[in-house]
C-alpha cells in the first residue's frame, strides 16, 4: 500500500512575513488586514520600519511618515494608521509627543 503524501502544515509558513507582504508593497500599506492578529502584525511592522524605540518624535513628524504609507491606499488613512499603533502600545503618546515603545516583542 502506498502512502499518501503529506501535506505541508500551515504552521510550516514562514511567521508573519507571508501576511506583511500580503498587505505592504514597496513600503506602502495596501490595506489592513481583516483578522485582528494580522493586522496586529502589520501594524508592529510598520511601527519597526517608521519609528526608533525611545526617540520622541511631534504628532507632525508622526503623521508625515505615516501618511507615506497610507500613499494610494482607499482603506486607511494616517490619523486611523496612527490610533492603531498608539491603542496597540507600538507608540505612547503624550503632549504631542510619540515615542516608539522600547522593548517591544517582535
Amino acid at each position: 500500500e502506498l502512502a499518501r503524501p503529506q501535506r505541508p502544515e500551515r504552521s510550516a509558513r514562514p511567521a508573519g512575513g507571508d501576511v506583511v507582504s500580503t498587505f505592504v508593497r514597496d513600503g506602502r500599506l495596501l490595506r489592513l488586514p481583516a483578522q485582528w492578529t494580522r493586522k496586529q502584525q502589520v501594524l508592529r511592522h510598520i511601527a519597526e520600519r517608521t519609528f526608533e524605540p525611545g526617540v520622541a518624535y511631534p504628532e507632525r513628524v508622526v503623521n508625515e511618515r505615516l501618511r507615506a504609507w497610507c500613499e494610494g491606499s482607499d482603506d486607511i488613512d494616517h490619523v486611523a494608521l496612527r490610533r492603531y499603533l498608539v491603542d496597540l502600545h507600538e507608540l505612547r503618546r503624550s503632549e504631542g509627543v510619540y515615542v516608539r515603545v522600547p522593548g517591544r516583542a517582535a
